[in-house]
């Protein structure tokens, strides 16, 4: 049950549902309340809150001099949006976040450092982590005209009478605010050229040999059937979560690597392709390609007259920053022989864009699992490449409730996982957690209908 104020507080479907929004309620959004609290677990999670709520408040208003500070985007900082570009920069992760979605962002970052702690504390109800955000990927409207429902083509690269016509230069509203970028700065391209981090570890494998594993700081494989385990801790209102292949790895953006959500996404991707050694995937070499050599294939498949109009929109995205989002996606696939179905959804007379999507989803999982004895359908379906306004992410799969609402599972590439859930990686993934962490750990991986519902269009591609 949420709060309905939408404020991001939530709690379980269970007898005390009522009492916990109530309670919040009087004491979150009703100014001078003789409301009393007595469940202690419950007056631990509020006072969380508060606190945390004045975390943020001491963040924004944080003096410049005194360390990082909010500050909107500029024509001072290179190449940066003016004010009718409504972003501002995180001091914790330096993305430009939509100032609508400031709060929430910032409580996911809040959120991941308690997580750690929090495992072995008491269990308690946290705002939800599952934020949209907009952080480095290309605004919906310009691929609108696309949306016939149909697989896409080289044929189908028409937009609609409402929009500009194709071809013409983007801006930052489209592009971000590094659009007329010519080239990032030489520290961060030297960054991206060095890649991300990477350990070797010493193990016993399965069959007693020993074995090595390549770990990459910013990749965290083995992920899916820990979410899927998580979904079914005790809850009587689950009735069934769908998820993607497993070898499907989260990848997220490295230290002081912003703008990047785009090609993160297409990592994941390849990762599904690599893991389920799918036609042709040897072309991404042995490990996931760099941001860099993305930019390059995408290119590339310009050069081959691949959607040839999104490098006149963009003006080319070689070694820039600029967002990238479905065209891209589209070019590369076009460019590899790779199949692939894309699709919009927006409001119609009968349903909602988040409706539709949800169907949509729904459906697609459901076609991939065999067994409905279960709760648990692990598919091998590959993941969905899935955009919003200004931000991309992947759906790995998702969760119906008995009372009809869904939630979508993602894997945002703006956050990591946290050492919590990473712990339960080393134990197993069927690892039991009590239900009330389960659920705490599964809420930067969830998009509930209230998030999604402040969107009116959405893409896919798969």
């Amino acid at each position: 049950m949420e709060c309905p104020f939408l404020c991001g507080f939530h709690t379980p479907n269970d007898s005390q549902a009522e009492y916990h929004i109530t309670a919040h309620i009087e004491l979150q959004h009703t100014p001078e309340s003789q409301f009393t609290v007595e469940d202690e677990d419950l007056k631990f999670a509020l006072a969380l809150q508060r606190e945390e709520e004045q975390a943020f408040a001491d963040i924004r208003n944080r003096d410049v001099s005194s360390g990082p500070s909010l500050k909107p985007a500029n024509r001072e900082k290179e190449g940066a949006a003016n004010d009718d570009f409504p972003y501002a920069e995180c001091p914790e992760c330096e993305e430009f976040v939509h100032l609508i979605e400031l709060d929430e962002h910032m409580n996911t970052h809040l959120s991941l450092k308690y997580s750690s702690d929090d495992m072995a504390g008491p269990d308690f109800n946290e705002p939800s982590s599952g934020r949209p955000s907009f952080q480095g990927s290309t605004t919906i409207a310009r691929h609108r005209g696309r949306h016939d429902g149909q697989p896409f083509g080289k044929e189908n690269v028409g937009r609609s009478a409402k929009e500009k016509s194709r071809g013409m230069r983007l801006g930052k509203t489209e592009l971000g605010p590094y659009a007329f970028e010519e080239r990032m700065p030489e520290w961060m391209l030297k960054k991206l050229q060095e890649g991300e981090p990477v350990r070797r570890v010493n193990r016993i494998g399965r069959n007693g040999q020993l074995c090595t594993d390549r770990i990459v700081d910013n990749e965290v494989p083995g992920l899916v059937p820990v979410i899927a385990n998580l979904c079914t801790t005790p809850s009587n209102n689950l009735q069934a979560v769908y998820v993607c292949h497993p070898s499907v790895q989260h990848v997220f953006r490295g230290q002081r690597q912003t703008h990047f959500c785009g090609y993160r996404n297409i990592q994941m991707l390849v990762s599904y392709l690599q893991g389920t050694k799918a036609r042709d995937h040897e072309r991404f070499g042995k490990n996931l390609p760099g941001v860099l050599r993305l930019q390059e294939m995408i290119e590339e498949a310009w050069d081959d007259g691949n959607d040839v109009l999104a490098r006149q929109e963009t003006g080319g995205i070689l070694n820039t920053r600029k967002w990238i989002g479905t065209p891209e996606v589209e070019s590369l696939c076009l460019h590899l022989n790779l199949p692939y179905f894309q699709r919009a959804f927006s409001k119609t007379k009968g349903k909602q864009a988040h409706e539709e999507l949800l169907d949509f989803v729904e459906n697609y999982f459901a076609r991939g699992s065999a067994d409905e004895q279960t709760k648990i359908h692990k598919t091998h379906q590959a993941p969905i490449y899935f955009q919003q306004p200004g931000h991309s992410l992947t759906i790995v799969g998702l969760e119906r409730f008995n009372d009809g609402s869904r939630n979508l599972l993602v894997f945002d590439p703006s956050f990591g996982s946290s050492q919590a859930l990473k712990s339960l990686l080393i134990k197993a993934s069927s690892a039991t957690v009590p239900a009330k962490t389960a659920d705490y750990l599964l809420k930067s991986y969830r998009r509930t209908i209230a998030q999604l519902a402040k969107y009116d269009e959405f893409e896919v591609l798969v």
